[in-house]
């Protein structure tokens, strides 16, 4: 992958991180927040902006991956 992919396929990572917590947040404080649904899909959307984190391409090759 070449940096300039690395760096879009990180830009768009961002993007949806940044769109999940911004609707868990509008979903928090939207009327009829204290649904049971409402409040699973809130704690879904911070896990998922969370865990996506970690998702995010370094530009150190990992060293127990060989590319063919």
């Amino acid at each position: 992958m070449t940096p300039r992919e690395r760096a879009a396929y990180n830009a768009g990572l961002r993007a949806a991180i940044h769109a999940a917590r911004t609707t868990a947040i509008a979903m928090e404080t939207a009327p009829g927040a204290t649904d049971v649904r409402k409040q699973a899909a809130v704690a879904a959307l911070y896990a998922f902006a969370e865990a996506a984190g970690s998702l995010a391409l370094t530009s150190k090759p990992d060293p127990t991956h060989e590319e063919p």
